[in-house]
């Protein structure tokens, strides 16, 4: 979603893009940031969790890799509301940040498919 509005127009009090904004002519690219890792590579600079930082699957601290694909799901329907009534294609998903393979199919799956 976008941060800023152009110069000179307003941000629309319904959350949605500013008019400005989208270019039909133009396909969106999506970056889905999937933050766990096996290990933590001593170079990254990524918001990334281990196992023995995020504690059992199902814990008390609020992000776990079962759960991970519903959460995305739901920033891509939130992003749907702020895009209106515009039906611009997506042409490129990228997967990064941790190690996406560590999802399995199914929910990475389950993302491109709500996409």
């Amino acid at each position: 979603m976008a941060g800023r509005p152009l110069p000179g127009e307003e941000v629309p009090a319904d959350g949605s893009l500013p008019a400005g904004a989208l270019d039909p002519e133009r396909p969106l690219s999506l970056y889905v940031h999937v933050p766990y890792c096996r290990t933590r590579c001593g170079y990254c600079d990524f918001n990334t969790y281990t196992a023995e930082e995020l504690g059992p699957v199902g814990g008390a601290r609020g992000a776990s890799r079962s759960t991970y694909a519903e959460a995305a799901i739901a920033e891509v329907r939130r992003a749907r509301v702020a895009l209106g009534d515009a039906d611009v294609p997506v042409s490129t998903i990228f997967f990064g940040g941790g190690t996406p393979t560590l999802l399995s199919p199914a929910d990475l799956g389950a993302v491109v498919a709500a996409v």
